[in-house]
Protein backbone atom coordinates (compact mmCIF):
# COMPACT_ATOMS: atom_id res chain seq x y z
CA UNK A 1 0.00 0.00 0.00
CA UNK A 2 1.02 3.55 -0.63
CA UNK A 3 0.67 6.41 1.80
CA UNK A 4 0.23 10.14 1.59
CA UNK A 5 2.46 12.15 3.91
CA UNK A 6 0.82 15.09 5.64
CA UNK A 7 2.85 17.46 7.79
CA UNK A 8 1.22 18.86 10.93
CA UNK A 9 2.46 20.97 13.82
CA UNK A 10 2.38 19.61 17.36
CA UNK A 11 3.91 20.60 20.66
CA UNK A 12 7.26 19.06 21.54
CA UNK A 13 5.75 17.69 24.76
CA UNK A 14 3.47 15.44 22.64
CA UNK A 15 6.28 13.66 20.78
CA UNK A 16 6.64 9.90 21.03
CA UNK A 17 9.34 7.44 20.10
CA UNK A 18 9.00 6.55 16.42
CA UNK A 19 7.66 9.96 15.33
CA UNK A 20 9.34 11.54 12.29
CA UNK A 21 9.84 15.22 13.06
CA UNK A 22 11.61 18.36 11.95
CA UNK A 23 12.47 21.28 14.19
CA UNK A 24 13.02 23.73 11.31
CA UNK A 25 9.65 23.44 9.60
CA UNK A 26 8.22 21.55 6.65
CA UNK A 27 11.50 21.46 4.70
CA UNK A 28 13.03 18.64 2.66
CA UNK A 29 16.00 18.20 5.00
CA UNK A 30 16.35 17.95 8.75
CA UNK A 31 13.88 15.13 9.46
CA UNK A 32 14.71 12.66 12.23
CA UNK A 33 12.98 9.64 13.71
CA UNK A 34 12.56 10.14 17.44
CA UNK A 35 14.25 7.40 19.43
CA UNK A 36 14.45 8.92 22.90
CA UNK A 37 13.16 12.01 24.68
CA UNK A 38 15.26 13.25 27.58
CA UNK A 39 13.84 15.70 30.12
CA UNK A 40 16.42 18.00 31.71
CA UNK A 41 16.12 19.45 35.25
CA UNK A 42 14.92 22.80 33.85
CA UNK A 43 12.08 20.97 31.97
CA UNK A 44 13.80 21.38 28.61
CA UNK A 45 13.28 18.38 26.33
CA UNK A 46 16.13 16.94 24.27
CA UNK A 47 14.87 14.95 21.29
CA UNK A 48 17.36 12.26 20.16
CA UNK A 49 17.49 10.07 17.08
CA UNK A 50 18.80 6.50 17.25
CA UNK A 51 22.41 7.45 16.47
CA UNK A 52 22.31 10.48 18.79
CA UNK A 53 24.09 12.48 16.08
CA UNK A 54 20.97 14.49 15.26
CA UNK A 55 19.16 15.92 18.25
CA UNK A 56 17.56 19.19 19.27
CA UNK A 57 16.22 20.79 22.40
CA UNK A 58 12.80 22.33 22.88
CA UNK A 59 10.49 23.50 25.59
CA UNK A 60 7.22 21.62 26.00
CA UNK A 61 5.21 24.31 24.19
CA UNK A 62 7.56 24.67 21.22
CA UNK A 63 6.08 23.61 17.89
CA UNK A 64 7.66 20.85 15.82
CA UNK A 65 6.60 19.48 12.46
CA UNK A 66 5.38 15.88 12.42
CA UNK A 67 4.88 13.59 9.42
CA UNK A 68 1.59 11.68 9.47
CA UNK A 69 0.57 8.99 6.99
CA UNK A 70 -2.77 8.38 5.33
CA UNK A 71 -3.23 5.19 3.31
CA UNK A 72 -4.05 5.79 -0.36
CA UNK A 73 -6.85 3.46 -1.38
CA UNK A 74 -6.78 3.83 -5.16
CA UNK A 75 -4.49 4.54 -8.08
CA UNK A 76 -4.23 8.08 -9.38
CA UNK A 77 -5.61 7.25 -12.83
CA UNK A 78 -8.50 4.90 -11.91
CA UNK A 79 -11.93 6.03 -10.69
CA UNK A 80 -13.02 5.17 -7.16
CA UNK A 81 -15.20 2.06 -6.97
CA UNK A 82 -18.92 2.96 -6.82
Amino acid sequence: MRSQVTIVQIRASELRSGDVVNRRGPERTGWIEVDRIEKLPDDTLVIHDRTERDSFSASGYDLVWLQTLEILRTNSHLPLPG
